[in-house]
């Protein structure tokens, strides 16, 4: 697909056009026809998983400027109170140390922060960084910012998306949306921004 079909993909999907303008020369350019082992069968099921994580492709690095009862609605075992979630609330980074330090590989001071969800997949712990970062050729524990630059962040999302996601989950949307996020929070958005890539690879 070139610059003008993707950018007319984008926009059917609701991405706003100022953005889709700027992410269309990028899929253009990064998608090709061997990217995804069950070929364009399975970009519409990407792409309502990448739209829903980076807020139709505006954020790529995880917003964590979440409020105190937010914070006991996304992680309720680890804020079960209002105030055990308080003095993490509105400070990302502390946040982000909370829960993420000590798994994904997050075994430094610091490294749940340096290594939080980045990328229009959201990728997230040193694990994946240093996983991912050798399936394109990146040193991402050492620049972890590079998943968070479009055209590194999408290579690197599809290269997360065909690691992680084997052709025996495709079509089953639930099981495709727990490897994605460990839940099935944004399942119904997902599903409509899939349905709308499906339909314009239909026209």
């Amino acid at each position: 697909m070139n610059a003008h079909a993707w950018n007319n993909l984008l926009i059917n999907c609701q991405v706003k056009p100022t953005i889709a303008a700027q992410w269309a020369q990028v899929f253009a350019e990064v998608v090709k026809p061997k990217s995804f082992s069950k070929g364009q069968e399975e970009i519409d099921d990407f792409i309502g998983q990448i739209l829903h994580e980076s807020t139709g492709l505006t954020r790529l690095s995880e917003d964590l400027h979440y409020g105190a009862p937010r914070l006991m609605e996304v992680w309720p075992s680890r804020f079960p109170t209002l105030a055990s979630a308080t003095p993490f609330a509105r400070n990302p980074e502390k946040l982000a140390n909370k829960v993420y330090g000590g798994r994904m590989g997050n075994t430094e001071p610091g490294d749940g922060w340096l290594y939080r969800g980045r990328g229009p997949i959201q990728l997230t712990g040193k694990n994946n960084y240093r996983r991912v970062g050798a399936l394109v050729g990146q040193d991402l524990v050492g620049i972890p910012d590079l998943a968070a630059q479009p055209r590194f962040a999408l290579e690197i999302a599809i290269a997360w998306w065909e690691d992680a996601i084997p052709d025996e989950l495709l079509g089953d949307p639930e099981k495709v949306r727990r490897r994605v996020n460990n839940s099935l929070r944004g399942l119904a958005e997902v599903e409509h921004y899939a349905a709308l890539a499906r339909d314009s690879f239909a026209v």
